[in-house]
């Protein structure tokens, strides 16, 4: 009965829910990263002596950086309002532009973290060097390099498990099933019996 009015099952509701939840954080994330580096890199004070490969590499990663998140903040605000306006059904957009929706996630969440991480450090070495204190800004660039690392294998290890919970939901959800299944089938023999 609920299949005929487009009703989802709990599994795709819960696909239905994750995917708001991932819009609602890229959308959000990726507008203060953006913003955050546009006024980074407006307020940042340069000397004439600063390096043009600096510069040049500066321009670069803000560039990627504020385009990555735009992208993402465009997919998450384009998808998100048709997937409220439709709601948990099988006409709900998430089906269909899943791809979209994980690449939005993909660009906010590490594409734009990573460099967003880049984009700090190069700020620190710019910002120290004007002053003529390249040591700090050398420093404080490569702290980042050990919490880039740190970042990149908590990424791969929440990601690793997420997919690991998702398939032991799926296999309990499934035993569950057999289980109901036999019970039944022996409740069914029990009254043939009698």
């Amino acid at each position: 009965h609920c299949r005929q009015n487009g009703a989802l099952s709990m599994a795709e509701k819960y696909e239905y829910d994750l995917s708001k939840a991932q819009l609602k954080a890229s959308s959000s994330t990726s507008a203060l990263l953006a913003g955050f580096a546009m006024v980074c890199l407006v307020e940042l004070q340069y000397d004439k002596d600063t390096p043009h490969w600096l510069l040049v590499v500066l321009g670069v990663v803000t560039a990627l950086l504020v385009s990555v998140h735009l992208l993402a903040l465009m997919m998450s605000t384009c998808i998100l309002p048709y997937m409220q306006a439709s709601g948990a059904t099988h006409d709900s957009p998430h089906i269909r532009l899943k791809f979209y929706i994980d690449l939005s996630w993909l660009f906010s969440t590490c594409i734009g973290l990573i460099l967003f991480l880049v984009e700090i450090g190069l700020i620190f070495y710019v910002k120290f060097r004007s002053i003529g204190f390249e040591e700090a800004g050398w420093i404080t660039t490569a702290i980042l390099v050990p919490v880039l690392f740190i970042f990149v294998m908590i990424s791969c290890f929440l990601h690793r498990s997420r997919a690991s919970h998702t398939i032991d939901r799926i296999d309990r959800k499934m035993s569950g099933l057999r289980h109901m299944l036999s019970s039944s089938e022996q409740n069914i023999a029990m009254l043939k019996v009698v």
